[in-house]
């Protein structure tokens, strides 16, 4: 019971977390994503000191029955999220602990009580919609069909990623009533809900709905997920099929994601989607993952090559995030990338030496330009220099510049680097 309550309640929670932290600024998948593997660490600890606990001899029994009514402050929760949005941090976690552990014995009935709550208190519009954001992911668990009906009016809402959890709600019944859902979403479209207003014609609204039904349909119905990316103008497809959402499908699913995109999308646009989802595979994980991704999808030729490339990208930025990233680990990706791509080897080293020493991060500019300069003397080409001198941003850093740009064996090149610099 408790595995299966985490993958909804945590991101609700981290939903939260990050609504708090960042106020009106919208929400980016990325950051819900790092604020749920954070707490997922922390249910993982908690649930290996529950099964220790029930390995023992004498087991802890719970004080209270698991269907005991549970009490919550809903004024004291916005005030935590209220400190932590203050603080710019990620707050009490002992304290959001305790919180996720109520929610998780609410049954529907509760759940829904609570929502009753939320709305009868003297709270500012966005204090509500953060606290009513808490409660649709496990609401949506239990019974997605009543999410999406009692926050119809609200699907186009992005504050504390209201929105993006009722698509999540969606793929949700889709798992239980496949038909049910379709016929809801088509219903919302035909009435106009998800139209557009931006000039390029694109609803992004509609595109969160799209993708999380086609997640689930990929398995399910594949040719219904094909109807579903065709019924859509080629301009969005791309977009429909490239998500987060794609990331959880299990290994037996992959291939046929991968044929969908092969069957819907033009060539440049199969090796963006491949490519992204190879980036946060390598993000999350290591450079085998993506090897053995790239092999169950049956990537051959410039899509490996494609999708090796942005997943070696993907892997020193994402560590990038962490830590300073060591000369091991840009080793440690050359190495990797020359099994995939190995033409491409001294190119996105240079390009990703670049991102490290440009963006502010724990790298310094001068550090990077060594770098360069190291793989350079090991045997680097042309590629290495000139992608660094393409991509980095150097204002004030001319002389380790120029050593570079003098390094250039082609003269054409090597004058138009240098030209720059005037």
């Amino acid at each position: 019971m408790f595995v299966k309550s985490v993958h909804m309640i945590a991101p609700a929670i981290a939903l939260a977390i990050a609504g708090a932290v960042v106020g009106n600024q919208r929400l980016t998948i990325s950051r819900i994503e790092n604020e749920v593997t954070l707490l997922k660490k922390h249910i993982a600890a908690e649930k290996g000191r529950i099964d220790r606990q029930a390995d023992s001899p004498e087991p802890v029994r719970p004080s209270k029955p698991e269907n005991a009514d549970v009490a919550i402050d809903w004024l004291e929760v916005a005030g935590m999220f209220g400190e932590m949005k203050n603080s710019g941090g990620v707050g009490d976690m002992r304290r959001m602990m305790s919180f996720q552990s109520k929610l998780r014995k609410m049954d529907k009935e509760q759940l829904l009580a609570a929502l009753d709550q939320i709305q009868a208190l003297d709270l500012g519009d966005e204090e509500r919609s953060m606290l009513e954001s808490m409660l649709i992911g496990p609401l949506a668990e239990k019974d997605p069909e009543l999410v999406l009906n009692r926050f119809s009016s609200r699907l186009g809402d992005d504050t504390n990623g209201m929105s993006w959890q009722l698509a999540n709600a969606l793929g949700e019944w889709a798992k239980k009533d496949q038909a049910a859902a379709i016929a809801w979403l088509d219903k919302e479209i035909a009435a106009g809900t998800f139209d557009s207003k931006s000039l390029d014609g694109k609803s992004q609204m509609r595109l969160n709905f799209e993708k999380n039904l086609i997640a689930q349909l990929i398995s399910t119905d594949p040719g219904a997920a094909e109807a579903r990316i065709a019924a859509l103008p080629a301009d969005q497809r791309k977009d429909a099929l490239n998500g987060y959402q794609f990331r959880g499908l299990k290994h037996e699913e992959q291939a046929a994601y991968a044929d969908l995109v092969r069957s819907s999308l033009r060539e440049e646009e199969r090796y963006e989607v491949f490519g992204q989802q190879a980036s946060m595979i390598a993000s999350m994980g290591d450079f085998e993952k993506v090897g053995d991704y790239l092999d169950r999808i049956g990537a051959t030729g410039e899509e490996r090559i494609k999708a090796a490339e942005k997943a070696a990208i993907g892997k020193i930025a994402g560590s990038a995030h962490k830590s300073k990233v060591t000369g091991e680990e840009i080793d440690t990706m050359r190495e990797w990338l020359g099994t995939q791509a190995p033409g491409s080897i001294d190119r996105v080293t240079g390009e990703a030496l670049a991102q490290l020493g440009s963006s502010g991060g724990k790298m310094e500019f001068p550090e990077a330009a060594a770098m360069v300069l190291k793989y350079h003397e090991q045997g680097g080409g042309d590629d290495l220099l000139t992608s660094f001198l393409e991509r980095a941003y150097y204002p004030s850093e001319t002389e380790d510049v120029r050593k570079i740009a003098e390094k250039i064996s082609d003269p054409e090149k090597r004058a138009e680097a240098l030209e720059k610099l005037q």
